[in-house]
């Protein structure tokens, strides 16, 4: 007899089982890889990395960008708050380069700017038993404004999900600017500028409006103050530098409106124009042109009492290095634009304080006095509301100092005022908007309406001044530009007290 063997009976073949675990793994694996691929070159919600390693983007403060630290944090706390409270909010996106770097605008007027923005935030959120609350947006289009699209476009999908209802900022008057412009106007997004100048922002079309202004304004203002000295000084001469570099339209637009300006004003100015031509990427080539400029106007057996230099403020910086080269004197006046600030672009590090030491010694080798129109100073604030406290800006200076910290003469340059002032126009149009329509909730068409009627006795009590909007061109109203003497730096090569109030001006309008 034979003993069986017991054999247990074999597992059924699961084919689906198994099939589905694999489909599992799969989608796992693919799942990750996407994630990587989606953070790759990530730096933060809203922000990416882009060719250079730049981070560009929108943020509501949670990512830093360079030259922001500790403001943003301040900016992302503020939104907290806002979010917590539960109240409608809205949001204000302020778009520039974040890091500085575009042709003549440095870090630090860059971050002055947004100090202001957020100053005008806190001042709207801190006003009780009014809505909408504002969180504030940071948008950084890159170095020289490059990834300008891919941000408006950011900032075009926000409208409606984030309730975006305006634009601020625009630091630079460039080609990348003016798209940018065109391309949120077509999208029904409003804007208010705080530091561009170029003319070909204006335009008949409701939707772009700024508290900076254009250099037809600047230009007439400075024709009117040089007519005045040649009226008070019989022979008073002037002659023009003129950056020939056609591809940027803020030097063009302010050779053209100075010279219709001269002869509105019946200025004289000498028939010679004294050119040359910058460049991106053409530093070099450009010293070398501003040398022989600068040979030009200094080696005159007599130089011109005032000249007016029709460029950007990295090139007037070079000029005056030139025109005190070798120790030489150049006694005359330099008049020029808003973009004059340029002179002091770097001002941080030891590399710079080394460089504007070097600036310091050409300067005052040269003995030339600079004197550029500003788009506001805070003298001009004491102008327009009367001295003493009854304007705004005795609070708006303690609160920088404050929240912001650091010497408030750096108040001088306008940066933070004006920062202060397009974003608030924003904020103070949204409530009005809520008023007018009675709702909770204000809409970009709103603010746009409101934007609008920013004028008259709806004007709105800046720290510049009023601010009040052309309604046909939508260009600032009401209040005077600032004439300024540019100041040389210390002999260690510190910015200090560089903001010297000469006058206000007064444009056409």
């Amino acid at each position: 007899m034979s003993a069986r063997i017991f054999e247990p009976p074999r597992p059924p073949r699961r084919w689906g089982l198994w099939i589905v675990s694999a489909l599992v793994v799969v989608a796992v694996l693919v799942g990750a890889a996407v994630r990587i691929i989606d953070t790759a070159g990530r730096c933060g919600d809203g922000v990416r990395e882009a060719t250079g390693g730049e981070c560009v983007g929108v943020t509501d403060g949670a990512y830093t960008f360079e030259n922001m630290h500790g403001l943003s944090a301040k900016i992302h706390t503020e939104n907290d708050n806002v979010a917590k409270s539960g109240a409608p909010s809205v949001a204000i996106a302020y778009i520039e380069a974040m890091s500085g770097g575009s042709t003549d605008r440095g870090p630090e007027a860059t971050r002055q700017a947004v100090s202001g923005a957020y100053l005008a935030q806190r001042a709207l959120n801190a006003e009780r038993s009014t809505l909408p609350k504002i969180r504030l947006l940071l948008a950084n289009t890159g170095g020289g404004d490059r990834h300008w699209s891919q941000v408006v476009d950011q900032l075009i999908a926000m409208k409606d999900k984030e309730h975006l209802v305006a634009v601020a900022g625009f630091g630079q008057s460039n080609d990348r600017t003016m798209n940018a412009v065109k391309r949120l106007r077509a999208a029904g997004l409003p804007m208010v500028g705080a530091t561009v100048a170029a003319d070909g922002l204006s335009s008949p079309t409701a939707g772009f409006y700024r508290v900076s202004f254009p250099n037809r304004d600047q230009t007439a203002a400075a024709a009117g103050y040089l007519k005045k000295q040649q009226r008070t000084h019989p022979g008073y001469r002037v002659q023009v530098i003129r950056d020939g570099n056609e591809r940027d339209d803020y030097n063009t637009s302010l050779y053209e409106d100075f010279s219709a300006a001269a002869r509105r004003a019946g200025l004289d100015v000498d028939d010679e124009v004294i050119p040359f031509r910058s460049g991106e990427g053409e530093e070099a080539t450009a010293g070398n042109a501003l040398s022989l400029v600068a040979d030009k106007v200094c080696d005159d057996p007599k130089p011109p009492d005032a000249v007016y230099f029709a460029g950007r403020g990295r090139e007037l910086r070079r000029f005056i290095e030139a025109a005190g080269e070798g120790g030489r004197h150049c006694r005359t006046t330099v008049l020029s634009g808003s973009s004059a600030l340029g002179v002091y672009f770097d001002t941080g590090g030891d590399r710079h304080r080394a460089e504007l030491a070097k600036l310091a010694q050409r300067w005052k080798y040269s003995q030339l006095t600079v004197y550029y129109t500003a788009f506001t100073h805070p003298e001009i604030s004491k102008e327009v509301y009367g001295k003493g406290k009854n304007g705004p800006f005795a609070d708006f200076e303690r609160a920088y100092r404050d929240e912001i910290g650091g010497p408030t003469t750096a108040l001088a340059s306008g940066q933070a005022m004006l920062g202060h002032d397009a974003t608030y126009a924003i904020g103070k149009a949204a409530r009005t908007a809520v008023g007018v329509y009675g709702t909770r909730q204000a809409t970009a068409r709103m603010v746009l309406a409101m934007l609008e009627q920013t004028n008259g006795r709806s004007r709105v009590r800046g720290i510049s001044g009023y601010i009040a909007f052309d309604p046909d061109t939508g260009e600032p109203m009401d209040r005077p530009l600032a004439l300024v003497e540019l100041r040389h730096p210390t002999d260690t090569g510190e910015a200090g007290d560089i903001y010297r109030f000469v006058a206000p001006l007064h444009t056409d309008r």
